[in-house]
């Protein structure tokens, strides 16, 4: 037996509402001869008679008219589908892969998550904590946010979002004889960790006990008590626990940056998550 044909259902429909092959034939753009040899196709298919001539005018049988029913549960799906696709760019549904080192992730993001899905149900945020570089243009994430502009990366769009102050942070108030908490070699370049290397070079009786390779594990190693360190002021200040030990002043500046594919920024779901960052970014100084 031969598969059903959704367009010798269309044929079925349209015969159905005119009630006369000529006008099922002016509604689909072809001959009266086609709509007749379409619907004899599925008449033979079924292996049942659907219409009935009476007075020039076709009506469906019994099972010309339970054929009819289902055609027309399977022509609103298919308009479904349609309609969905066609709206797809404008809905905020779906997911967005957001990107950034995880302290940025931790104390920044996750905390205004909950109420923006409040206001957003058809959204679904994966975040993706890496201290590394996953490329937008590769599709690895959506947005990322970074404490540097791209340069290595074409075609993307980067929007400065703001400016994360530094000064230093321990878990006491006594800064005298505290060790340094640093990056690893990997991390050296990092403008926090050269400002803390030229520190050390600079005072003999500096020592340094403890290295990480993450912004969230130095915070982590500072709120244990392990030594002091060049932390955002955002995060770091009002935080139990923590002290500011540089003074009022910060001692250095990093510029935050949003990267998008542009091939995404029309989409409803990564608009509203744009909109979303900037806002928190914006709510205090950073």
């Amino acid at each position: 037996m031969q598969d059903l044909d959704w367009n010798d259902l269309r044929y079925i429909l349209l015969l159905s509402r005119t009630g006369r092959i000529a006008g099922a034939a002016r509604e689909l753009g072809v001959n009266e001869t086609t709509v007749a040899r379409r619907i004899a196709r599925l008449e033979r298919l079924l292996g049942v008679r659907l219409f009935e001539r009476n007075a020039g005018h076709l009506t469906p049988t019994d099972r010309g008219h339970i054929v009819i029913s289902r055609a027309e549960r399977i022509e609103l799906d298919v308009e479904s589908v349609k309609d969905s696709v066609r709206n797809a760019d404008r809905l905020e549904v779906g997911k967005v892969r957001v990107t950034a080192v995880p302290l940025v992730l931790n104390h920044i993001l996750i905390p205004a998550l909950a109420a923006f899905l409040q206001s957003h149900p058809g959204l679904q945020i994966e975040l993706v904590a890496d201290p590394r570089n996953l490329s937008v243009t590769n599709r690895e994430a959506d947005i990322a946010l970074r404490m540097t502009r791209p340069e290595s990366e074409h075609r993307v769009i980067a929007r400065r979002v703001g400016t994360f102050e530094f000064a230093v942070y321990a878990a006491s108030t006594q800064q005298r004889g505290l060790p340094w908490i640093t990056y690893d070699a990997y991390w050296s370049n990092l403008p926090q960790a050269r400002w803390m290397a030229e520190a050390i070079a600079s005072d003999p009786t500096s020592e340094t006990f403890v290295t990480v390779n993450d912004s969230e594990l130095a915070f982590n190693a500072v709120r244990a008590g392990l030594g002091r360190s060049l932390l955002p002021c955002r995060i770091a200040d009002g935080f139990p626990g923590l002290s500011r030990l540089s003074g009022a002043k910060s001692i250095l500046s990093r510029e935050m940056w949003m990267i998008v594919h542009p091939d995404l920024k029309h989409l409803a779901r990564v608009r509203a998550v744009i909109s979303w960052i900037e806002q928190i970014m914006s709510e205090r100084p950073i």
